[in-house]
C-alpha cells in the first residue's frame, strides 16, 4: 500500500502536508474497504477497482458533475453512497 500512496506525494512541500495527505488517503481506503465488507463486495471489487471507477467523475464547476457513466452509478447505488447527489 505504501507504493500506491507514495506517487502523488512529490507536489507536497513540507513534512506535515506528507503526513496530512497520508492521514486522508489511509482513511479513505479503509473507508472503502469496510464499506465493501459490510455489503458482501469485499471478494468481487478491491478498493483500488472503486477508487478507479470513481475518478471517472469530476467537478466541472462547484455544483455540475462530469457526465458519470453508467457503471459508476450502479457502483455508487450497490455501495450506498449519496457522493452524486447534486
Amino acid at each position: 500500500m505504501k507504493n500506491k500512496l507514495e506517487n502523488d506525494k512529490s507536489y507536497l512541500s513540507d513534512e506535515v502536508a506528507v503526513k496530512g495527505y497520508f492521514f486522508i488517503s489511509l482513511y479513505v481506503y479503509s473507508r472503502i474497504h469496510e464499506i465493501l465488507r459490510e455489503k458482501g463486495l469485499a471478494g468481487k471489487i478491491s478498493v483500488n477497482e472503486v477508487l478507479f471507477k470513481l475518478s471517472k467523475v469530476y467537478m466541472i464547476d462547484s455544483k455540475k458533475l462530469s457526465a458519470v457513466p453508467a457503471g459508476v452509478i450502479r457502483l455508487v447505488n450497490e455501495l450506498g453512497l449519496s457522493i452524486l447527489i447534486p
